[in-house]
């Protein structure tokens, strides 16, 4: 439009906001950039456009500044449609900040409002996601005291809180009150039952899981077949996800892009990079044209190959579908390149992605410091450290704990420790990991007398030592012992 000497308005700002929510392709630096040409171009948001811009980070998973706008539109006096509120309940929800979400809600309440369905389900589906079972079944005791009525959803996220918690004899009770309320469980609900045991490590579950809902009468979709073979592919079971894709095309159903991407990438993090490449080549075969997440684990698994020419290829293939490179992309990039040791691409990515007009991510950085770590490159792990700090971005604790690992792999132990004072001082708990990694820094420098006072304090922080941590205690008092023989 600019080119052609027009100036952009608020309508074109929300229609390019809204087809990119509705498209599922709004991601949180795009909005940023939009909204600073918004403010460049001075103009005048109204309500509609605010609206669009709350959703649209809200859906984006940034609830920070989903909430910092909201905040202005209702100092600007702007009311956010009552679905957009939904939307921000359920971002804060999603990212564990429940007690926002319930403020959230409770404002609905004040200002007249009924909450319905929707906003019951935004709620209780982040006190499901953090584990706060006693919560979830509060808020559904709510919704049958302001005569709101469950729907699927409702009942699959409280089967979910209960299978999540080991209470299966609760869940079993779900699926019946559902069919006396008239409410027939679907593939759906299965689905979210043997999420349940994939994420507790229990796949084995899986097949009693098809068969009580086959019993049932409810015909497995394919999403529900793309979290049993998720669910196969996550524990290394290829044969079986297979087997189970070969089940689903018999029974009729065709395979999406996520059927697709996740036998990928379960090929690939199982190291079978070849057979990774061949159902990648028969997606396409098939008429499946891959997306940008198909394009991420390929560029990954090239990459961990060392095999850059094909990387280069896959960007292009990208580019020429139309397909621009995402977040992801570039951390994977990042990491890929850093392992490899080809930190001057790894740069390069970043310097590429900020001439874009968009900022690195943490992530980004965490991966480019744990391959300098790895190398025992901690010169370059604190420069790329202070690029982090200096983009305004807050140093997560991987972050930090990588470099200590770097500090450890440079023998240098009192850097490694005045990065912990650093977290103490920043009030970040240290974790296992932390405490793990000081105890290989002292016996790299051969300082086995510091090991135990490391662990006693990991112990009084209140992490809870693991096999790893033990075995570094047992080391250093293996040599200490040795040490006193001789």
């Amino acid at each position: 439009m600019r080119r052609d000497g027009y100036q952009p308005d608020f309508v074109n700002y929300s229609s390019i906001i809204q087809y990119l929510t509705r498209s599922n392709r709004v991601d949180s630096p795009i909005l940023r950039k939009l909204y600073t040409e918004i403010e460049s171009d001075k103009i005048e948001i109204d309500g509609h456009l605010m609206n669009d811009i709350i959703l649209g980070f809200s859906k984006a998973g940034d609830p920070t500044r989903a909430m910092r706008f909201l905040a202005m539109s209702q100092g600007n006096g702007l009311k956010p449609k009552n679905a957009t509120l939904v939307a921000v309940i359920l971002a804060l929800g999603n990212s564990g900040r429940t007690q926002e979400a319930e403020a959230l809600f409770e404002e609905i309440r004040e200002n007249g409002l009924e909450p319905r369905t929707g906003a019951f389900n935004a709620l209780l589906k982040g006190y499901v996601k953090t584990g706060s079972l006693r919560d979830a079944e509060f808020v559904v005791s709510e919704m049958e005291k302001a005569g709101v009525m469950p729907d699927e959803q409702t009942y699959s996220l409280l089967i979910d809180a209960y299978a999540h918690a080991g209470r299966w004899e609760s869940a079993r009770i779900v699926l019946k009150e559902m069919e006396a309320g008239n409410v027939q469980p679907n593939s759906y609900v299965y689905s979210r039952i043997l999420a349940s045991y994939r994420d507790k490590g229990e796949w084995q579950k899986s097949f009693q899981v098809l068969k009580e809902m086959k019993s049932s009468g409810v015909k497995p979709d394919r999403h529900f077949y793309n979290v049993m073979i998720d669910t196969f592919g996550k524990y290394n079971c290829l044969d079986h996800a297979m087997a189970t894709f070969e089940r689903m095309l018999s029974e009729g159903i065709r395979p999406d892009t996520v059927t697709w991407n996740t036998l990928i990438d379960c090929h690939c993090k199982s190291g079978r990079h070849d057979r990774a490449e061949e159902l990648f080549r028969e997606m396409q075969q098939k008429g499946y044209p891959p997306c940008i997440a198909t394009y991420n684990i390929m560029i990954n698994s090239m990459g961990e190959q060392q095999r850059w020419e094909q990387v280069s290829e896959l960007l292009s293939k990208m580019q020429s579908q139309g397909l621009l490179s995402n977040s992801i992309t570039y951390t994977t990039l990042v990491d890929v390149y850093g392992k490899s040791g080809r930190f001057s691409d790894a740069i390069e990515c970043l310097e590429v992605l900020k001439s874009t007009g968009f900022k690195p991510t943490s992530t980004m950085y965490n991966a480019l410091i744990n391959a300098y770590a790895q190398r025992g490159l901690s010169e370059q792990a604190v420069n790329a450290f202070r690029l982090m700090t200096a983009e305004g971005l807050t140093p997560s604790l991987l972050a930090l704990n990588s470099l200590i690992n770097a500090f450890g792999e440079d023998r240098k132990d009192a850097e490694a420790f005045a990065v912990l004072q650093y977290m103490k001082e920043n009030n970040m708990e240290p974790d296992v990991v932390t405490y793990t990694t000081l105890m290989k820094a002292m016996i790299r420098v051969e300082k086995f007398q510091k090991v135990p006072a490391v662990y006693e304090e990991m112990v009084m922080s209140g992490c809870t030592p693991d096999r790893k941590a033990r075995a570094m205690l047992r080391s250093a008092l293996r040599y200490m012992k040795q040490t006193l023989k001789s």
